[in-house]
């Protein structure tokens, strides 16, 4: 395939590269296409031999703004996409711009209200549907989404005033790029949340508490609660003491009171984004 590049640009990079800058940016930008080998391999985490196999390799840095050429190196690798013979670097990067494209319309239609609608084809196609509006992406498309919006938020937010105006992606000599972010993207990924009003009484087991931030994650395991079976992010709510948090975790089951946090999701639905819990049962 022919050669990519990856571009930030903005004011920090006017007398230099800052290197936490350039390392979170650069970071991102791999994690963004780990997700899609991940997809398109079947593989649940990048292994130290899976990224022998798979990886970005920069070829030449340029000064003024981070400006690099790489190759995605894929080599040796089983598929595991289904009807899928041959798969190469062409297809991770088209994969891997076909749902910055897919993420940047769902988030964004999200934000304005609309909800999403979604088809899954027997060809494992899905189609989007926004009010009038329709889409058609490749099956992977909507796996690698879920697992990338974390990145791209991340990515995104490196934007901002006396920080970056620019991220961009895409053919080396394609003036469009495949990718882009400009100085009014910092939030195109973010999804608006509400807090309900009302608690929530949960029975959970509490497995991870840190005492200085007043925060952890709990797991939900029994069915029929107002909170679906899964893990979560919680934090205290106010300025509670928090021993009795920290005991909790002592307990195979505790009973937590909370308000719930949730957005509607940009793959359907509502899905609870963390709870605050406001005190401990009994």
């Amino acid at each position: 395939m022919e050669e990519l590049e990856f571009k930030i640009d903005g004011p920090r990079l006017k007398e230099g590269v800052p290197i936490p800058l350039a390392v979170a940016a650069l970071s991102n930008f791999q994690s963004i296409l780990d997700k899609t080998y991940l997809v398109a391999t079947d593989s649940k985490r990048i292994t130290a031999k899976e990224r022998e196999k798979f990886y970005l390799r920069a070829t030449e840095f340029k000064q003024g703004s981070l400006l690099t050429y790489f190759e995605i190196v894929l080599q040796g690798v089983q598929l595991g996409l289904p009807l899928v013979s041959s798969y190469g670097p062409q297809n991770i990067w088209d994969l891997t711009k076909d749902t910055f494209s897919f993420l940047k319309t769902v988030c964004g239609a999200v934000k304005e209200g609309k909800e999403p609608h979604y088809e899954f084809n027997n060809n494992g196609d899905v189609s989007l549907s926004l009010g009038d509006e329709h889409h058609h992406y490749h099956g992977p498309v909507f796996q690698i989404g879920q697992l990338a919006l974390p990145s791209y938020q991340e990515l995104a937010h490196l934007i901002g005033s006396n920080k970056l105006t620019e991220i961009a992606a895409g053919s080396r000599w394609s003036e469009n790029r495949d990718i882009y972010l400009g100085a009014n993207d910092k939030e195109a990924f973010d999804i608006p949340t509400k807090i309900h009003k009302e608690t929530t009484e949960l029975r959970c087991e509490v497995f991870d508490f840190n005492k200085y931030k007043n925060a952890g994650k709990l797991s939900v395991a029994i069915a029929g609660q107002e909170i679906p079976q899964g893990e979560y992010n919680f934090s205290i709510f106010g300025s509670q003491d928090n021993v009795d948090y920290i005991y909790s975790m002592l307990k195979p089951e505790v009973v937590l009171y909370c308000l719930v946090e949730e957005a509607a999701s940009p793959f359907g639905g509502v899905e609870v984004v963390k709870l605050h819990v406001t005190g401990v049962g009994s």
